[in-house]
């Protein structure tokens, strides 16, 4: 484990001039994903970090911060409408059932 020091703080501060996720300051850095956490945690409280953006999961939901040094405003997460949703939803029932199709056809074949 690599402890926190002016070094790797000064680092971390160089990076969140040009917009890093908390990821990007661990890899880079070396320093433990909860301390990375903490620090962009007391540094938004503070407003000295704002959010410009999300990184989105395997999913498509925003779960990753993106912060950025100065006093600004936050970047919401994005949301789905419930059409969106429902149209999510009924894409994937109707790929599930030509999956399911093409399944029994290679059962039959067999």
């Amino acid at each position: 484990m690599i402890k926190m020091n002016e070094l790797l703080y000064a680092r971390m501060i160089k990076m969140l001039l040009d917009g890093a996720s908390h990821y990007t300051i661990v890899a880079e850095t070396g320093i433990h994903t909860a301390t990375a956490r903490t620090y962009l945690r007391a540094l938004h409280k503070q407003r000295a970090v704002h959010v410009i953006g999300w990184i989105k999961n395997s999913r498509g939901a925003d779960t990753t911060k993106i912060f950025k040094i100065g006093d600004g405003k936050d970047l919401p997460r994005t949301t789905m409408s419930r059409a969106e949703i429902a149209k999510r939803y009924k894409f994937k029932q109707k790929l599930r059932k030509r999956m399911q199709k093409e399944q029994s056809i290679i059962e039959r074949r067999t």
